[in-house]
């Protein structure tokens, strides 16, 4: 037994009423919701804050109205059952989270930490403890859970392959599309260094530099290859993004796009636009631009030194016509092969358009070397290469520009090229180096031409006629008109300067009308003179472009009727290169006009691609056998045979032959020997312009010979 006196008494009633104080202030004041409730659901005491919780204005407000906890607060009535459940096991529970209805009947969710009180016997009395509204944290959670779903999502149903590396190198996650795209299962890679499965050895330094880069903090995105898992070498475009927490970068996101389609849609575009579609050879476009890297690369270096080659076939024309398009495509394809395999992986071979090849030789230590390419090419292209019908040789002209310093655009250095090419053509030289003379003829080519186009609108043209003389009679036959240009500041400049240049502008055309035209008014002219209208002849040149107009026949007629001589006076020339075009349109032309009554003759002959079976069928009277034959003396043997030869088939034939070029008299006495018909050239006379020529005629009319003993 205790013995307590009253002081002691009353001293423990103060520290108990003190207690009592604390625990009340704390109850009432506590920012967080307390209670006691019963085991059957109705509240034994609740504080203020847990009123406001629930959207009561006062604890006892709040007790009365809830008689039933399980069905009036929980939203899931089952959730009491699991917290008596949680209770009656363990005693207490802790962080019970749970939806319940205010009374405003709004919901909310709660977090409840609580113990059951027991009495003697063990029973629960009731159950006292803390609420605390979360809900504004579970909204939170809702938020993030969403997030988590979505990006859950996204990272397994994106179309690209994404793969989460720690910063140890390892892999933490990969999605469908990266098993997919690269072959390996996540649940086999994760853990191991993915640069071991998928990058190639050959970029490890450069993936080691996009790592530094993005733990840097840095976004890097680049077009990379990466191995697959039967590696197979796949081009991506990789993104490589940092995972920042706290500030700090905790591993990297990459995201690989496979891009083999669009590389090869890149490919086949690039293809398109700088190569060639039928060789595979680079283009005018992509020659271009390497041939102004290596002017660029040349001022850089003193000790570069490059060369520009133009390569055009000789007759590519003739193989497209006789043989068809095909077989011509089929050789420039071989050509083509025949460059790449002549020159080093450092240069480029490419081809600029129809039958046109460019090359670039670059770091040449001397002309030697390029010489040595020039004579590998030629060697190759001489040999019989076969187009599907047939075996054919080609060969190319080549220009060559060397002295490539000088040059400050590639404009200028291709011009000259082709300027050397076309100069290798003409003199029929299997190439020519490029050097400035060419260049000022070129100047003055570009200035004829120009005054060409304007030579016929100022009468600058006129005709000087060389007198045609028959062998048999020594009389004067005829005349051919021959077409000479007195330019006002030039003088007069010979037909070899300016008839080349009207056929490839195609001025030749309506210069060689006016001269048939001027021809025929001439000869009808003298007609009057002498009262005589078929005592003479007049032979005009035809160019092959002239003959092949579709109103050539038309534009004859008309010069006829005009001028109303006698068709059978007029001696129309073609060359044979004539021959060679459309056969049955040459044929055709040519017997229309034979029908007409105007007489044909074959210029040069000898010299182009006649044959027996052609003359045999062309409807021609004569033959003019080329000056070659009668005026060089070196092969002086052979010429006679062959002019004897070429006599003896006309007579055959029942063709007229004219010999060209006569110059002395043991000329003229073996062309009379061997029966040839007529003979024209300066031993005769030159030809001469419209006065002298009205002055020989005046003599001859009078004499009725002509002046020279014959």
């Amino acid at each position: 037994m205790f013995n307590l006196n009253s002081s002691d008494i009353q001293e423990k009633i103060k520290i108990l009423q003190e207690a009592e104080r604390k625990y009340r202030s704390i109850f009432e004041n506590a920012v967080y919701g307390i209670f006691r409730t019963t085991p059957e659901g109705y509240y034994l005491e609740a504080n203020p804050s847990l009123a406001r919780i629930y959207g009561f204005e006062h604890p006892d407000i709040m007790m009365r109205y809830f008689r039933d906890i399980k069905h009036q607060l929980y939203l899931e009535p089952t959730r009491r059952d699991d917290f008596k459940l949680l209770m009656d096991i363990h005693g207490e529970v802790f962080n019970f989270e749970s939806p319940i209805r205010k009374k405003d009947g709004s919901i909310i969710w709660i977090s409840e930490n609580a113990r059951a009180e027991k009495n003697e016997s063990g029973e629960i009395m009731y159950y006292e403890g803390t609420v605390v509204d979360i809900t504004e944290r579970k909204k939170i959670e809702s938020e993030l859970n969403k997030q988590q779903v979505y990006y859950k999502q996204l990272f397994e149903n994106t179309p690209q392959a994404i793969v989460l590396i720690d910063n140890n190198r390892n892999v933490v996650e990969a999605n469908k599309s990266f098993e997919k795209l690269f072959g390996y299962r996540a649940i086999d890679i994760k853990g191991f260094g993915i640069r071991s499965f998928i990058v190639p050895d050959e970029m490890m330094t450069e993936c080691e530099s996009y790592r530094k880069n993005v733990l840097n903090g840095n976004i890097v995105k680049k077009e990379t290859l990466r191995y697959s898992k039967n590696k197979r070498l796949i081009p991506v475009l990789m993104l490589a993004i940092p995972v920042i927490i706290d500030n700090f970068v905790q591993g990297i996101y990459y995201i690989y796009e496979d891009i083999t389609e669009r590389k090869a849609y890149e490919e086949a575009i690039i293809r398109k636009a700088f190569y060639d579609s039928l060789t595979g050879l680079p283009n005018r476009t992509l020659f271009m631009d390497r041939l102004k890297r290596a002017i660029e690369r040349g001022k850089r270096r003193n000790d570069y030194r490059f060369a520009v080659i133009m390569i055009d076939l000789n007759k590519f024309k003739l193989v497209n016509d006789t043989l068809g398009h095909l077989a011509g495509d089929r050789l420039l394809i071989n050509i083509a092969k025949v460059l790449e395999s002549s020159i080093r992986a450092i240069d480029t071979a490419a081809r600029l358009g129809g039958d046109e090849f460019a090359l670039i030789l670059e770091e040449l230590k001397d002309r030697s070397e390029l010489l040595a390419i020039v004579e590998r090419i030629q060697c190759l292209m001489q040999k019989p290469i076969n187009i599907g019908c047939k075996d054919i040789v080609s060969s190319g002209s080549i220009g060559i520009v060397w002295k490539t310093q000088e040059y400050k655009n590639p404009e200028e250095i291709l011009r000259d090229a082709d300027i050397a090419m076309y100069k290798a053509k003409e003199q029929a030289e299997s190439y020519i180096f490029f050097n400035s003379y060419m260049q000022r003829e070129i100047a003055e080519k570009t200035a004829i031409e120009t005054d060409l186009r304007e030579a016929l609108n100022k009468n600058e043209f006129k005709l000087h006629y060389q007198p045609i003389i028959s062998l048999n009679s020594g009389l004067l036959d005829g005349f051919e008109a021959l077409l000479r240009w007195y330019h006002p500041i030039r003088g007069i400049i010979p037909p070899v300067k300016f008839i080349p240049l009207a056929e490839e502008t195609g001025l030749i055309i309506p210069i060689g009308n006016w001269v048939l035209k001027e021809a025929c008014k001439q000869l009808k002219y003298w007609d009057g003179l002498y009262a005589k209208d078929d005592f003479l002849s007049i032979s005009v040149n035809v160019s092959c472009k002239q003959f092949m107009q579709s109103n050539f026949i038309e534009q004859v007629k008309d010069i006829l009727n005009q001028t109303s001589i006698n068709p059978n006076r007029l001696w129309l020339e073609i060359t044979e290169s004539v021959i060679i075009n459309d056969y049955t349109v040459v044929i055709n032309t040519m017997k229309c006009l034979k029908n007409m009554g105007i007489r044909l003759s074959i210029d040069d002959f000898g010299t182009g691609y006649s044959s027996l079976n052609y003359l045999c069928e062309l409807p021609v009277d004569c033959l003019k056998i080329d000056r070659s034959f009668i005026s060089n003396q070196k092969e002086l043997s052979n010429n006679l045979h062959i002019v004897k030869t070429i006599i003896n088939m006309a007579k055959t034939l029942g063709l007229k032959v004219v010999a060209e070029g006569v110059e002395d008299i043991s000329q003229l006495t073996d062309l009379k020997k061997n029966q040839c018909d007529k003979a024209q050239g300066y031993y005769f006379s030159k030809p001469l312009d419209v006065e002298s020529a009205g002055i020989l005629i005046a003599k001859m009319v009078t004499s009725n010979q002509f002046n020279q003993n014959i």
